[in-house]
């Protein structure tokens, strides 16, 4: 049978798929409960409930998922490949995000994702993340900054970037728990390798070259959990081998000259969403 244009052989092979997901970003998720909540609690910047918005934003997640798919368009599989993207996007939130503002965006985003998916192939988790990125720059206050970060009270050497204590969003800046996760990923059958180690690659020669190989331009750089998250949409990406590596070299470049010279924090996704358009194209140049 078939779920969302992916082969999978039964349903209960598809619950596995989405519970390794979910286990793996969950060091993520702990990350970011201690970087934006303990931390900032501790020093008496934010009340201790606070401490938990991470899982606030991650229940309305799940809550919307469920509103959205099983309730509003009745769909009869509960484990899909969507649940994962709704434990993703809030990964990626700004630290100081607004809760009704993300419950709001994100139930107008899915309801338009499921329009949209009839007429093309395109990365869910992107469209999502920017369409609530848009709603925050128009509506609130846009930053990635929290608030320890906006009284700049932190004295940072590579080793604190390494463990994810710079700036960007709320669980998503950990490089060291991001390799951790992708060395995971490559290992399950149905992740993308391809596109994310070629993208990874393209992305990390060219941040360094271009920032004279200083390497606090690649550890401080919020791409790297998005080159390997966004990947695990895998309906959105090219399903042949070649057309793999085009779209991860393309996506690499992409997001280098965007999070490089636009916006530091949306640059992936927007290279993501932007090249999900063409996957059919690359598949189609490379059939037999």
């Amino acid at each position: 049978m078939t779920e969302n244009n992916v082969y999978i052989h039964s349903q209960n092979s598809l619950k596995k798929i989405v519970f390794q997901y979910i286990l793996c970003i969950i060091p993520l998720v702990f990350y970011g409960i201690y970087k934006n909540g303990f931390l900032l609690w501790n020093r008496d910047l934010i009340s201790f409930l606070d401490i938990f918005k991470l899982i606030y934003l991650l229940l309305i997640s799940i809550g919307i998922y469920f509103l959205v798919y099983k309730i509003i368009f009745k769909r009869k599989c509960i484990f899909t490949l969507e649940l994962i993207y709704y434990f993703i996007i809030p990964l990626f939130m700004p630290p100081n995000i607004n809760v009704l503002l993300y419950t709001i965006a994100l139930f107008i985003s899915s309801i338009l994702c499921l329009f949209l998916e009839k007429f093309c192939r395109f990365n869910k988790i992107a469209f999502c993340k920017l369409f609530i990125a848009l709603c925050t720059l128009i509506f609130s206050n846009y930053t990635y900054l929290n608030i320890a970060e906006q009284m700049n009270i932190y004295h940072l050497n590579y080793w604190d970037l390494l463990w994810g204590r710079n700036i960007g969003g709320i669980a998503t800046t950990n490089i060291i728990f991001g390799i951790i996760i992708l060395i995971i990923l490559v290992l399950l059958k149905n992740y993308k390798k391809i596109i994310a180690l070629t993208s990874l690659i393209t992305f990390s020669v060219l941040i360094l070259i271009f920032n004279n190989f200083d390497p606090f331009a690649l550890i401080s750089s919020s791409a790297i959990l998005g080159l390997i998250l966004l990947n695990v949409d895998s309906t959105s990406t090219p399903r042949h081998r070649k057309s793999m590596y085009i779209y991860g070299i393309a996506l690499g470049i992409l997001s280098f000259l965007l999070t490089n010279y636009l916006n530091p924090f949306e640059g992936v996704f927007i290279s993501s969403l932007f090249l999900s358009f063409f996957s059919p194209i690359l598949d189609k140049m490379f059939e037999k």
